[in-house]
């Protein structure tokens, strides 16, 4: 019995009841707590005072059934078309009455009718009264599910009275009380019959920690608040509320090194409490305490109140559940494994946490391999995040770490795997090894193997890798396998792994790239030409990191053989140019000789533009420090003619529009000083032809000039 735990004291709301089937970890459902939920306070009264306590609603067990029934008989339901009712109504008949009332939101509207107001027995009737209304409104066309709902809620009222029981203290929603208090009109037979032969699934049952944050509506919980850190301060301070809340706001604005005073409080309650008489209310509610906030301290500027909307009206408030709660060895073994890495505040708390792990750290490594390996199971708890740039070490990781409380169905499913983490995410990744059939998967699949250190994983995966890249034949997926396999081999150097058997793989590899490529870069479309230059550009990295002097050869060799096949996309044939240039494999003459080639009035002027894209690709400051290239490229701009430069500056503005903003104004510096320059010798040149003219002889023609002007 699940309602024992309650009296444990080490369970501190808010949690949850999860109730899943076994069998089929999709059907799983969750039953939020809050330390001010009716039914938690229901509990912990009759567990102190030994009172019987028992659950009343329809059994997961038969809503499993239920559903597994549905899914495997689809059936088209007919429309009763005799009575309409409104779907809203039906639907959501409480956000209905709401909306009559002028409120958006029908929890708003709730604490304000019902939960504000003194009185309390007599709001019994009254909300009664309301629903026995509702009811007789909808008739019968409430779902056939809801009534069997209320029929077990009947048969357990009933077997309750048998038992003895005199006083029955009943928490449910305000819709079902009128059945349940006129229980004298329903046949007992009529229940049973309804709840007769159903098929049941039993389920399994344990504790977990919840979230303020899950339990508010706006987390998908249907049945949620949308302010649970509110009511929780409503539900322990009720007189002192509105200054509680106003007090702890100002001192999460002074945290925020925001200058709030006392009186600054002072005048938000006051205005709080006038907005409050306003409308009517006894006391201020949350709309009322925001908008004074929101008008003293932020000046009407909700910037300010957004910083603390979320801890005061939502909260980040996460329970706890004791050791002694059943859950399975998989879970156990997580949770020792969480205190050994030392997240156990990570784990503990609902905001999204930066954590960097230096791997020369033993706890900071056994940290990673866990995040690592629940990445494996899907269970994204952690997400690694880049490097700066300033800290390009292979002994550092950033994490952004995020717990939900709903991560444990995902536990359970993994615990099919194993009771271990470390067991069960090395069968499953040996499962995904038998599974996988393509080359640059199975390399993505032993990078996360490697960084999540299973050893046991890695034969049967690099034994895989082999025999898929014998098969492969596709160059491009030799390539896009290149890359994560270079990037294994750094990581396997960095956490002292054997990388042996993956070094042999690329040694394989690289020479079937080289001498595949240059057929597959022949007579392609421009798609798949920017897709073949992508890996051009990635496989060089990979290659370049290797360091290894006879592989550097081969790929630069290849690399100039597509340079001299004409038939190759201008892109391709520019990368290759620029690659070979910056390995000095091509000095400065061979490139301008490269350059002027492939700028010729001989060539197609789109090629042309794509090979400057592909030779300028990363950076324009070769162009700017080397004066023989700029040139070349302003000379044959020079020669277009108008027609053929406005076809093709839309290109070339993509191609520069890449560059950095210095590097384009130093462009535009060169170009400026190339118009003056020319400008300053058309001058002199001019002055010179004046300083060489005769003018007697010039003054002899004067007159036959006249003559042909008619003047």
């Amino acid at each position: 019995n699940m309602i024992e735990y309650v009296a444990n004291p080490d369970l501190k709301p808010p949690v949850a009841l999860l109730l899943y089937n076994p069998k089929d970890l999709n059907q799983a459902v969750y039953y939020p707590f809050a330390e001010f939920s009716p039914e938690w306070q229901a509990m912990t009264f009759g567990l102190e005072r030994d009172i019987p306590v028992q659950f009343m609603d329809l059994p997961q067990a038969i809503h499993f059934g239920l559903n597994q029934t549905e899914k495997d008989n689809i059936q088209i339901v007919l429309t009763d078309k005799k009575k309409t009712v409104d779907k809203a109504l039906l639907r959501d008949p409480i956000g209905a009455m709401a909306k009559l009332a002028g409120y958006e939101d029908s929890e708003r509207w709730w604490e304000v009718t019902f939960e504000q107001s003194e009185g309390f027995e007599a709001t019994f009737s009254v909300i009664l009264e309301m629903m026995q209304a509702l009811r007789k409104e909808v008739g019968d066309a409430n779902p056939r599910r809801e009534l069997m709902r209320e029929a077990y809620m009947r048969k357990v009222i009933r077997d309750g009275i048998k038992k003895g029981a005199e006083n029955i203290a009943i928490v449910c929603g305000a819709w079902h009380a009128p059945v349940l208090e006129d229980i004298h009109l329903f046949k007992a037979s009529a229940d049973n019959a309804l709840l007769r032969g159903l098929k049941k699934i039993k389920p399994k049952a344990t504790w977990i920690p919840w979230t303020y944050d899950r339990l508010a509506r706006q987390s998908g919980y249907s049945a949620g608040i949308t302010s649970p850190a509110w009511y929780a301060l409503l539900f322990k301070k009720r007189e002192e509320v509105v200054l509680r809340w106003v007090t702890t706001a100002a001192q999460l604005l002074r945290a925020e090194s925001i200058d709030i005073s006392s009186a600054h409080a002072i005048e938000a309650v006051r205005l709080s409490e006038t907005l409050a008489a306003l409308r009517g209310l006894p006391i201020p509610g949350i709309d009322e305490l925001f908008e004074a906030v929101h008008t003293v301290f932020g000046q009407g500027d909700s910037t300010l109140v957004n910083l603390v909307q979320k801890k005061l009206i939502v909260g980040d408030k996460i329970g706890q559940v004791p050791d002694n709660i059943p859950v399975i060895p998989l879970q156990q073994d997580l949770e020792a494994t969480i205190k050994k890495a030392r997240l156990s505040k990570e784990r503990n708390t609902t905001e999204k946490v930066e954590k960097k792990l230096d791997l020369r750290k033993n706890t900071n490594r056994i940290a990673s391999h866990l995040l690592h390996r629940l990445q494996l199971f899907n269970l994204p708890w952690g997400v690694e995040t880049a490097i700066s740039k300033y800290n390009t070490g292979n002994f550092t990781e950033n994490w952004q770490l995020k717990w939900k409380p709903d991560f444990i169905i995902k536990i359970i499913e993994a615990g099919m795997w194993g009771n271990t983490v470390e067991e069960a995410s090395t069968l499953f990744a040996q499962h995904q090894t038998k599974e996988i059939i393509q080359l640059a998967d199975l390399t993505r699949l032993l990078d996360r193997v490697l960084k999540a250190d299973l050893k046991n994983a890695i034969p049967d995966l690099i034994q895989q890798l082999q025999d898929v890249a014998a098969q492969t034949k596709d160059v491009f997926l030799l390539m896009d396998a290149l890359s994560p396999l270079v990037t294994v081999m750094r990581y396997g150097s960095t956490r002292q792994q054997d990388v042996g058997a993956v070094a042999a793989i690329v040694d394989q590899i690289i020479p079937r790239v080289c001498v595949g490529l240059s057929n597959a870069c022949v007579g392609v479309d421009e798609e798949v030409t920017s897709a073949i230059f992508d890996r051009l550009i990635r496989t060089n990295q990979a290659i370049q990191l290797l360091n290894d002097k006879s592989h550097i050869d081969l790929w630069q060799n290849t690399l100039f053989q597509l340079t001299n096949i004409s038939s190759v996309n201008g892109l391709l044939k520019g990368a290759c140019v620029r690659i070979l240039m910056d390995k000095q494999y091509f000095d400065n003459s061979v490139v301008a000789q490269q350059m002027r080639f492939a700028l010729s009035s001989a060539n197609d002027r789109q090629q042309a533009v794509a090979w400057m894209e592909g030779f300028l690709h990363g950076s324009g400051l070769l162009l700017i420090h080397n004066p023989i290239l700029w040139n070349i490229l302003d000379e044959w701009i020079d020669e277009l003619e108008m027609d053929d430069l406005m076809e093709i500056l839309p290109l070339l503005r993509r191609t520069f529009s890449k560059f950095s903003a210095s590097e384009r104004q130093k462009m535009m510096a060169l170009t400026n000083k190339r118009e003056r320059s020319t400008n300053l010798e058309a001058s002199k040149k001019e002055e010179s032809i004046i300083s060489v003219l005769e003018l007697e002889r010039a003054e002899r023609v004067l007159p036959t000039i006249q003559l042909l002007l008619g003047k």
